[in-house]
């Protein structure tokens, strides 16, 4: 199967749900539609792209490093005069003292998670091009949220496979901790067949910016990958392990 493989690691990243007043959440995982904006944005496509050839790809996530949530108290238009603060959603200004629009937002910081992308050759292929050299600079949930290593890591004949041997960006265990850790894996096809899933998650794309639910299936095994360490150390090993696989 023919596939790429992505790398998404950042101090934050946050990949939105549906906002609940003021509280804007973070899914505990990429989001499919944040996946293909990732993708959509880097072919340099505007907001309004039916993307009717990327709902087509598949996406599997390994999870290197689950991170961990952040709540960022967030304000909008703070200090300013009514007339230049943000708007109601009619167009009309806000008035004396309801000018600071005052939200929660959530993010993933130090999460780390590899995805194998696979579908159609040819959209496989023209995401391949747009990733490693792309329109817009790429994100991670939010534009506050650039990556800190490639997102483009490489294309390979088996994906899937590859995610089972590429590197994990995460530490080693201590030398007395002798049992292999346990790597989660979030599927959107059953990883078995005729496997119940696990939950619906309403994060996949539609024309016209509406969303719909979709199946989704949660597994955790160990690996043969190895832990490959932070920083330098993983991207030595990835490095190296990219080179062995030309």
């Amino acid at each position: 199967m023919t596939g790429i493989l992505l790398h998404l690691s950042s101090p934050m990243q946050s990949w939105g749900l549906q906002a609940e007043h003021h509280f804007h959440p973070t899914e505990k995982h990429p989001t499919r539609s944040g996946l293909i904006g990732l993708i959509a944005s880097a072919m340099g496509r505007p907001d309004t792209h039916p993307n009717s050839d990327l709902r087509q790809l598949d996406f599997t996530i390994r999870v290197d490093r689950p991170g961990q949530r952040e709540i960022d108290f967030h304000t909008i238009g703070g200090g300013l005069p009514a007339h230049l603060a943000v708007p109601r959603a009619d167009g009309s200004p806000r008035t004396e003292g309801t000018a600071t629009i005052v939200t929660e937002r959530a993010y993933l910081c130090d999460a780390a998670f590899t995805v194998a992308v696979t579908g159609p050759a040819g959209t496989v292929a023209d995401a391949a091009r747009a990733l490693a050299r792309p329109v817009f600079a790429p994100y991670l949930g939010r534009r506050s949220c650039p990556p800190d290593v490639p997102v483009f890591l490489t294309a390979c004949p088996d994906a899937l496979d590859a995610l089972d041997h590429l590197p994990l960006h995460r530490p080693p265990s201590p030398p007395w901790d002798k049992e292999p850790r346990p790597v989660g894996f979030v599927h959107d096809t059953p990883p078995e067949p005729g496997a119940p899933p696990d939950r619906q998650l309403r994060d996949q794309p539609l024309p016209g910016g509406q969303f719909t639910d979709r199946n989704i299936w949660y597994r955790t095994r160990t690996l043969p990958a190895p832990d490959a360490g932070l920083g330098t150390a993983y991207l030595n090993a990835l490095a190296h392990y990219l080179e062995e696989q030309r």
